[in-house]
C-alpha cells in the first residue's frame, strides 16, 4: 500500500473521527502503542511479520462484572455466552477500524479475538496483552492478565495493527502490590507463580500454561467447556463491592 502523506492536523481530524466512531460501537476504552518500543520483542516472535505497522491501536470493553463474579462459585454457563459475545463484537469493532484505516490510504490489520496456536495454543498472531500494555490500558499482573485501572482484568482486548503515525500514549506502572499473592492463591491449577511481570523473563516462568490447560480439560469433562477464570474474579482491583463483602 502507498505511503500516504499526513499533516498534524488531519492527523487531529482522524483521531477525532476513530473516538466518535468508537463512541457508538460499543467501545469502553481504547489507546495506541508505539510498535518501535518492542520492535526486538517483535522480531524474535513473530520474525518479519509486523515489519511495517509502527502503532497499535488497542481496544478495550468491559466484561459484566457480576458476570464474571459467578466464577469464584466455578465455571457459569453465563460467563461462556458472553465471552462469546464480548469476543463476537471486538471482532466486529476491528474489522470497522481495519477498513476505515484501509480507506484513508493506510495499512489496517484486525488480529482475531482469542485465537490460539500451536501445539499447545499458548500463542498468538499479536498479543493482545502487549497491545494493550503499549497503550496505556493497563499493566500486566501477576495472573497475566491485563490490569485495568477501573475494572482491573475483567475487559476484553482486541488490536488493531497499522501504520497511521497516531500519537501514542505511555505504558502505565504497575500497581499490584508487591506481597500480594492473591491470584496465586485462587488458581486451582497452581499454574500461577505469583512473581511480578518482568518483560525481559519468559512467560514460562511466571506461568504453568500446560497445567493451565489440562485444568482446563478436566473442567470440560465435567462441564461441557473449558472455563475457569478465578485469577480474574478473585484480582481486588476493580471486583465488585457485593463480591467483597461476601468473599472476605
Amino acid at each position: 500500500m502507498k505511503k500516504v502523506q499526513i499533516n498534524e492536523d488531519e492527523l487531529k481530524e482522524y483521531t477525532a473521527e476513530l473516538e466518535f466512531m468508537f463512541k457508538n460501537i460499543g467501545v469502553d476504552t481504547w489507546g495506541v502503542g508505539d510498535l518501535d518500543k518492542v520492535r526486538s520483542f517483535l522480531l524474535e516472535n513473530y520474525a518479519h511479520a509486523w515489519d511495517a505497522y509502527t502503532r497499535v491501536v488497542s481496544v478495550g470493553v468491559y466484561f459484566p462484572a457480576q458476570v464474571v463474579d459467578e466464577l469464584m462459585d466455578g465455571p457459569s454457563h453465563t460467563y461462556h455466552a458472553f465471552y462469546d459475545i464480548v469476543n463476537a463484537r471486538l471482532n466486529n469493532i476491528s474489522l470497522s477500524v481495519a477498513n476505515w484505516l484501509n480507506a484513508k490510504g493506510y495499512l489496517g490489520f484486525p488480529v482475531p479475538a482469542s485465537q490460539r496456536m500451536g501445539a499447545d495454543k499458548s500463542t498468538a498472531v499479536f498479543s493482545h496483552r502487549l497491545g494493550a500494555k503499549l497503550a496505556g490500558l493497563g499493566w500486566i499482573g501477576k495472573n497475566s492478565s491485563v490490569i485495568n485501572p477501573k475494572v482491573g482484568p475483567r475487559i476484553r482486548f482486541i488490536s488493531i495493527l497499522t501504520d497511521m503515525p497516531f500519537k501514542a500514549n505511555e505504558p502505565i506502572k504497575a500497581a499490584c502490590p508487591p506481597d500480594c499473592q492473591i491470584c496465586k492463591t485462587a488458581c486451582p491449577a497452581g499454574a500461577i507463580e505469583g512473581i511480578a511481570y518482568n518483560e525481559k523473563q519468559p512467560l514460562t516462568e511466571r506461568f504453568r500454561f500446560s497445567l493451565c490447560t489440562d485444568y482446563l480439560w478436566q473442567v470440560r469433562q465435567s462441564f461441557g467447556k473449558e472455563i475457569c477464570g478465578k485469577c480474574i474474579a478473585a484480582c481486588p482491583f476493580g471486583r465488585s463491592k457485593y463480591v467483597l463483602s461476601i468473599h472476605k
